[in-house]
């Protein structure tokens, strides 16, 4: 990538990015969706763990994510990558593995050693991301079930 990309934390200020990012993605936009959720992350998540990527002073990717202690059995904190996304076009350019490394370093320098994230089976974009960053596999096996009441 020829352009400088700057990661830092997310702030109120960038929700019309965020909206506007997943609407050229997928053709949805839902902005009382992403305020509700980015109120929610700045009241609760650690503040290191909400991030966005701008390259000339525009956001064009974010990366939302969380901790948690003693989830599913395990014996230790964990980090998990709930949400990335990457403008379309400056998708392929290396902004969603710069998101999730810095996101990994930080997890570190908070004393936390793992980071758990999903990806769809069909979704061989963001498996190529999670592998090429070092990421595999885990352990852990996904159950689900459709509830219709």
């Amino acid at each position: 990538m020829s352009k400088d990309v700057r990661i830092r934390n997310t702030r109120k200020e960038d929700l019309a990015s965020i909206v506007e990012i997943e609407d050229r993605a997928t053709g949805v936009s839902r902005p009382e969706y992403w305020e509700k959720k980015l109120d929610m992350y700045e009241a609760i998540r650690p503040y290191w763990a909400s991030i966005v990527a701008e390259v000339d002073n525009r956001v064009v990717g974010f990366l939302l994510g969380r901790t948690g202690e003693l989830e599913f059995g395990l014996p230790e904190p964990v980090a998990w990558i709930e949400t990335i996304g990457v403008d379309p076009v400056y998708r392929r350019q290396g902004i969603a593995a710069k998101l999730v490394e810095h996101f990994n370093l930080s997890a570190d320098e908070h004393q936390i050693f793992t980071v758990f994230t999903l990806v769809g089976k069909n979704n061989k974009d963001m498996e190529e991301v999670f592998s090429k960053v070092g990421f595999t596999q885990g352990e852990m096996v996904h159950f689900q079930k459709k509830v219709k009441i």
